[in-house]
């Protein structure tokens, strides 16, 4: 069963999915300033570099980020031939930007001038004239219908990109959706003028809208929403956009927080790792380094006894490793260069049923990847399109102690985590109050909590900080009756 489980609660919003309870795909949200795939920004190029035909633009987040010359419109909105980045943008210009990649640790964000609004049908290209049509519609009649109809609806210089959905959709909800889109862009130009200097202007879709047009697409059977607020939204954005997934939408009241009952965290626990262990006794080791991803697939408790027992017994292991390095990559949201080291075969039969089954698994994912094919030394080469963080850097932060040599979950994942065990106490025992010991790192930013956000929290803190604990462990001391717990904070209080 595919599901997909969404929660609003801790002021965090997140989403999971799941097929047959196993955990596939995870995205986040903050409420705060993180410059996202997608956000769109009123720009000042701050400099300009002909030697790279690069730019840099000020969007006003502290960190400059970078435009190449391919990503930026030609100023009389046509080419001419080799164009250089001089001519397409100048120092101190206006420019209305759309973040195509997210910053990383090592990396500014990548930015484009090249605009694109996502609906659910089309892609609208307010600058680009033109009509493209996914590869995916093959019926040539379609084709031609969609290719006239969708010319003859716009205007001069702007363009759209037909998903594959829409060679199914009726002609109104085109019109309708391409209004839509076009009514946006108009408000982003409008919100782009009143800017003083460079800022945030519009998100082309937020988390929700995002997280529904995808489910729509890869046919969801069931959308779990945990928190009333978060499912209100869902709903309206449901009926604007997917009217045939309200019969699957589901409002989770459980007592148990929705991602703790689905068995989401653990997972996430596991996709944090180098090892993943296979069914057959073999695993794979995933490590990231600067340049790429390399995946090594190792035998492990391999049973062959040699000859082609033993040629059997590795293509096997490895026809069970590419399943899971495609969910893994989906999983922790691996982009870039992926080199993948399969155990040696001898048989250029069983190697092409390895690729075979990894192209297969690969073609599942929502974002695009290309295989490669194999090397004289047996490596699979592959790369797969980025455009947010990994899951690794979204969920965890460089580690303090080691200088940077290892990593620790962020504050923010701590503090989640954090919710959610509080939430489940106050749920499932009535728990008036905590009383809890907390590593300093995330004892300061709790200490910092205003009064009015830590009565939002589902019981009252009560917070010692454990400044020789481990960066990644908390402790809940105490669960129940708040004159209970500040008894007990008084005596730790004394006692430390």
């Amino acid at each position: 069963m595919r599901q997909v489980a969404i929660s609003g609660s801790g002021g965090r919003l997140r989403a999971a999915w799941l097929e047959d309870g196993r955990l596939c795909e995870y995205r986040v949200e903050n409420e705060g300033t993180d410059v996202l795939a997608g956000d769109i920004y009123g720009g000042k190029v701050a400099d300009v570099l002909p030697g790279i035909q690069s730019a840099f633009v000020d969007i006003g987040s502290g960190q400059n980020t970078y435009l190449y010359v391919d990503d930026a419109l030609p100023r009389n909105g046509t080419a001419s031939g080799k164009p250089t980045i001089s001519e397409r943008v100048q120092v101190g210009e206006k420019v209305i930007v759309q973040v195509s990649k997210e910053a990383t640790e090592l990396k500014a964000a990548k930015v484009t001038t090249r605009v694109s609004l996502q609906g659910r049908y089309l892609v609208y290209l307010p600058q680009e004239a033109g009509v493209s049509l996914s590869r995916k519609i093959a019926d040539a009649a379609v084709r031609q219908r969609l290719m006239e109809t969708l010319a003859a609806w716009l205007a001069p210089g702007e363009g759209v990109i037909v998903r594959t959905e829409a060679a199914d959709a009726a002609e109104s909800s085109l019109s309708a959706e391409l209004a839509y889109l076009r009514n946006r862009w108009k408000g982003i130009q409008g919100q782009a003028e009143k800017l003083s200097g460079p800022g945030f202007v519009s998100r082309d879709l937020s988390l929700l809208e995002a997280v529904i047009r995808d489910s729509a697409a890869q046919g969801v059977e069931e959308v779990l929403v945990e928190h009333g607020p978060t499912f209100q939204a869902v709903k309206e954005i449901v009926q604007v956009f997917a009217g045939e997934f309200a019969d699957k939408l589901r409002w989770y009241q459980g007592k148990e927080p929705l991602l703790d009952h689905l068995g989401v965290e653990p997972q996430l626990q596991k996709a944090l790792k180098r090892h993943v262990p296979l069914k057959c006794g073999g695993h794979l080791v995933i490590d990231r380094t600067e340049a790429m991803t390399v995946i090594d697939v190792n035998t492990g408790a391999f049973t062959g006894k040699g000859g082609q027992q033993r040629e059997q017994a590795i293509t096997a292991t490895n026809l069970e490793a590419a399943v899971e390095i495609a969910r893994q990559l989906r999983l922790r949201d691996i982009g870039g260069i992926i080199i993948i080291d399969f155990i040696d075969m001898k048989e250029a039969a069983n190697k092409e049923r390895v690729l075979a089954a990894l192209k297969r698994e690969l073609a599942r994912d929502p974002v695009p990847t290309t295989v490669l094919g194999m090397t004289a030394l047996g490596l699979v080469e592959m790369t797969r399109k980025r455009a947010r963080a990994s899951l690794a850097e979204r969920l965890t932060e460089a580690c303090e102690a080691c200088d940077g040599r290892g990593r620790v979950l962020a504050v923010e994942e701590m503090k989640q985590r954090l919710w959610q065990e509080v939430a489940a106490l106050a749920k499932g025992q009535e728990a008036e109050a905590v009383l809890l010991e907390l590593p300093q790192r995330l004892y300061r930013v709790m200490s910092e909590l205003d009064g009015e956000r830590l009565k939002e929290w589902p019981a009252k803190l009560f917070l010692l900080n454990a400044p020789q604990g481990k960066a990644e462990e908390y402790r809940i001391l105490y669960a129940g009756r708040e004159e209970e717990a500040a008894r007990l904070y008084g005596n730790q209080s004394q006692m430390t």
